[in-house]
């Protein structure tokens, strides 16, 4: 079948705090744009390491944002194997529905990625399931054995689902993003309309406190009793390599959106996530002579971005504020990997040491307090109703469009493509 995706589609639901609900992708674009992260990488790595160097590295949810960047940097830079196992809607060729046709997003970044790394002689696999899925370990721990010789030397955890399976109950259990205890006021800024001046206007919403119920089950879903688990299965079945690295990625916000996120259902889970890779240190350097860390990434643009009420306001000034220093998820986990978690040498290593929390702070440029004071600023210059920067709104919405595939220089948009044809490997 022929089709053509012209334009990314969008539109904003004000009922859970004006976040942005993407309504198609480009696969073309997708494959386009995440290619381009393996160049990338190559061009920062200008002494190409020897294929299965860097070992064998397992990444949970490692088909977008921080997962996808920490596998292109760990294989293109270091010269590591790797699986991917992430929850992907795969093609369905006899769809009807055209976008479900021809797959998803995360789907289309591991194709072309894994394409570029097995072209230069890396072993670069994917597995399609949930990882709350006891069977789904088991069929993990089998590809890691037939296809990476046994043996494992990292596992990146990049994990952001919006749901999750509860093996114990047979019920999806879902994550929730609301406030603990009391309500709580965000800004945001509201969709363009339809004349040339017509401007995005700030916004302003007010989220009712999640219910312990919403609370318990976000923690199950994002907190780190599955890590826990999965290094269990993993060193029961004997793959843990000597030195073992396990690395936690998460995200502990900022003063601007506290409310919602560290202080909220959210960062009830991310202290659970923290607090378990912190006793999981402790365990792997008892069993396999290994290490544990939490790091606390940047705030990036992904496909999350715009469903966090808030955040697309605040990458929006982020950008502007930040301008070069502004770290993308490939840049931050190439600074990671090159500077403050150096392959094979002890933790702390680098230019970096843990803070007092026991986290790795990969946000610390963004929280430095020029950048902060900034962005107060300019949130306290804003009040509701207010015109919003359209060039501002412009290069979120612009960036936001690149994690669905749109707006890469190289792809004609207007051009049909072959839906089976853009699915294979």
């Amino acid at each position: 079948m022929q089709l053509a995706i012209p334009r990314f589609q969008f539109r904003f639901v004000p009922a859970m705090g004006n976040v942005i609900h993407p309504g198609n992708f480009h696969p073309v674009g997708a494959q386009v744009g995440a290619a381009a992260l393996v160049d990338r990488a190559l061009v920062a790595t200008p002494e190409r390491p020897v294929a299965g160097a860097g070992g064998n590295w397992l990444l949970v949810g490692g088909s977008g944002g921080f997962g996808s960047a920490a596998r292109v940097a760990l294989a293109a830079g270091f010269g590591a194997h790797t699986l991917n196992l992430s929850f992907d809607a795969g093609p369905q060729p006899e769809s009807s529905n055209k976008q479900r046709k021809i797959g998803s997003p995360g789907f289309h970044r591991s194709l072309a990625i894994e394409r570029r790394l097995r072209g230069l002689g890396l072993v670069a696999r994917s597995l399609t399931g949930d990882a709350f899925d006891p069977a789904i370990r088991e069929q993990t721990i089998a590809e890691l054995r037939q296809h990476f010789g046994g043996r494992l030397h990292g596992l990146v955890w990049a994990l952001a689902a919006p749901r999750a399976l509860d093996p114990r109950t047979g019920k999806v259990v879902q994550s929730v993003l609301k406030p603990l205890g009391k309500a709580a006021t965000i800004h945001t800024f509201t969709g363009r309309g339809d004349g040339p001046a017509d401007a995005p206007r700030i916004a302003e919403f007010t989220l009712p406190p999640g219910s312990p119920e919403e609370a318990v089950a976000t923690q199950y879903v994002m907190g780190g009793r599955i890590v826990e688990q999965w290094v269990d299965a993993l060193l029961a079945a004997d793959l843990l390599a000597p030195g073992f690295t396990l690395v936690t990625i998460s995200y502990r916000g900022n003063p601007t959106n506290a409310a919602v996120y560290r202080d909220g259902l959210i960062g009830l889970a991310k202290a659970d996530l923290e607090f378990h890779t912190r006793a999981l240190h402790e365990l792997l350097r008892a069993r396999v002579g290994g290490r544990a860390v939490a790091v606390e990434g940047p705030a990036v643009v992904t496909e999350a971005s715009g469903g966090i009420p808030g955040v697309p306001y605040y990458m929006a000034q982020l950008l502007d504020v930040m301008g070069p220093r502004f770290e993308d998820p490939l840049a931050s986990m190439l600074r990671m990997f090159h500077t403050k978690l150096p392959l094979g040498l002890p933790l702390g290593t680098g230019d970096a040491t843990l803070d007092e929390h026991g986290l790795l702070r990969m946000d610390d440029r963004e929280l430095t307090a020029d950048v902060q004071g900034e962005v107060e600023r300019r949130y306290q210059h804003l009040r509701p109703g207010d015109p919003f920067d359209v060039a501002l709104y412009q290069r979120f919405m612009d960036e936001y469009a690149r994690t669905r595939g749109f707006g890469q220089p190289s792809v004609d948009y207007e051009a049909e493509f072959d839906t089976e044809a853009v699915c294979r490997a």
